[in-house]
């Protein structure tokens, strides 16, 4: 039985409060302000990259862990399938209610009256 590494709880949090900080560079300083907004929509979008790419891993773990199981492999745990699983639904969950949250920005923004 392999040991059970810490869980990744928060990181889309995490990761989309960190990009959403200002770097304190003197070219981020020196930089135009349409530039700056371009740069923390770019770090925006890795952060989000990110996290879709960890959901995807954590996916990828719990298929494997599941494959694992049933074949009926010596280092195969139940009960690290099941944290596996609960880690992967939750982080599919956060990054599926971002995107819901992004899409309602998106379309009240489209909806304001000029």
């Amino acid at each position: 039985m392999s040991a059970i590494g810490p869980l990744s709880t928060g990181l889309l949090s995490e990761a989309v409060s960190s990009a959403l900080q200002r770097p304190n560079s003197a070219n981020a300083a020196n930089a135009a302000s349409s530039e700056s907004s371009n740069d923390s929509g770019s770090a925006f979008a890795q952060a989000l990259s990110k996290a879709l790419e960890s959901a995807s891993a954590a996916a990828e773990r719990s298929n494997q862990l599941g494959l694992d199981l049933q074949m009926d492999k010596p280092n195969a745990s139940v009960e690290e399938l099941a944290i596996a699983m609960n880690t992967s639904s939750l982080q599919f969950t956060a990054v599926l209610q971002t995107r819901n949250k992004l899409i309602q920005a998106y379309t009240d923004l489209m909806n304001m009256p000029v």
